[in-house]
């Protein structure tokens, strides 16, 4: 693979060849701003991604998915009728019960 440097403004202009180039010569592109390297691009060559991608990877089989959906399930809701609400202290009162 080859790495080649070039400018966030380069990038812009030419983002739909440089991929395309990219593809076809095996070239890995680092972007720089201001001299300094912000992101790299790299070619996908094959389908590493796979088949098994949307299975492996879906929120439904993520733990902290599983467990933000069951803490969601818990809360509650509540009605306000913000006519009441006249100063700080009647709005901190409601929020405290």
């Amino acid at each position: 693979m080859t790495t080649e440097l070039i400018s966030l403004n380069e990038y812009r202009k030419n983002i739909s060849t440089l991929w395309k180039k990219a593809q076809q010569q095996n070239i890995k592109y680092v972007v720089l701003s201001h001299s300094r390297p912000i992101f790299e691009v790299n070619p996908v060559l094959d389908n590493t991604v796979g088949n098994d991608w949307d299975i492996q990877y879906t929120p439904k089989n993520h733990k902290a998915w599983i467990q933000a959906k069951k803490e969601l399930s818990e809360w509650k809701t509540t009605n306000i009728d913000f006519s009441k609400i006249k100063t700080e202290d009647d709005f901190i009162s409601l929020i405290k019960s």
